[in-house]
């Protein structure tokens, strides 16, 4: 069994995919296996993956036999593990070789509820804006204070899994398709919101959270991107939505 397990969802990203698992294979920490996803690819998506798996046998890929939207295949590529500790990579992003070397020794400590860190976010591989660098240098952030901070200020720290590490039993139980008392709005059709929940669910569990500051990830912002179809402004309402339904949640937050 790896210790750690690098998810990739994916679906018709045929000319990203193979970069982003080329990324989770440059690990310096070498106890990883990488779980592929494919969501009933129309392309050749999963041609491209099962060529790498079949030089590298840690990559594991499965294909949904229907497409099952992409927060539940967040969840698809999480039950596929029995890594104690697991990270969400989409399949236009990237992670540096020293990600896990650098976030995994946090974790191990049981007070710990995640580890983050800031992301490059651009157009060209590792080229971009630094975002969500709230402090200069790494820093463990007390339960009350990164709640208060996360849910208050924008951008304080990533919406998107990809910038984490946790424990894969803390993915599971905090990656939601739903919210109760909010039916209206579809949020397995974009993410946005319950990806942004699943640091504030996690941290509420533990006594702290640490940042790391260094750029161990890079966001690929193209147009493609769900983010950047944004259809119908679905995606801001997600993360209002989700805020709205944590302040309502969470007592004295």
């Amino acid at each position: 069994m790896a210790t750690v397990a690098i998810l990739i969802p994916v679906y018709n990203r045929e000319t990203l995919v193979v970069r982003a698992v080329e990324s989770a294979l440059a690990q310096t920490y070498r106890d990883i296996e990488v779980i592929v996803v494919d969501n009933c690819s129309t392309d050749g998506t999963y041609a491209a993956v099962e060529a790498i798996a079949a030089r590298d046998p840690r990559v594991k890929l499965f294909r949904n036999e229907t497409n099952i939207g992409p927060v539940r295949n967040w969840l698809a590529c999480a039950d596929k593990t029995t890594a104690p500790y697991a990270k969400i990579l989409f399949s236009d992003d990237l992670i540096a070789p020293q990600f896990v070397e650098r976030t995994l020794p946090h974790l191990i400590n049981n007070e710990c509820g995640l580890v983050y860190t800031y992301a490059l976010v651009g157009r060209e591989e590792w080229k971009g804006v630094p975002q969500y660098r709230a402090f200069r240098g790494t820093t463990n952030f007390a339960r009350e204070y990164f709640l208060r901070s996360t849910t208050y200020i924008e951008h304080f720290t990533p919406v998107s899994p990809g910038a984490a590490l946790l424990r894969t039993a803390d993915l599971r139980k905090n990656l939601l398709t739903e919210l109760p008392g909010l039916p209206d709005y579809d949020f397995n059709r974009t993410g946005a919101g319950v990806d942004w929940l699943i640091y504030a669910l996690t941290a509420l569990s533990y006594p702290y959270v640490t940042y790391v500051d260094e750029p161990l990830t890079f966001f690929f912002a193209h147009d493609d991107s769900i983010s950047g179809a944004n259809e119908s402004n679905l995606v801001p309402e997600g993360y209002a939505l989700a805020r709205q339904w944590l302040r309502a949640t969470v007592k004295g937050l």
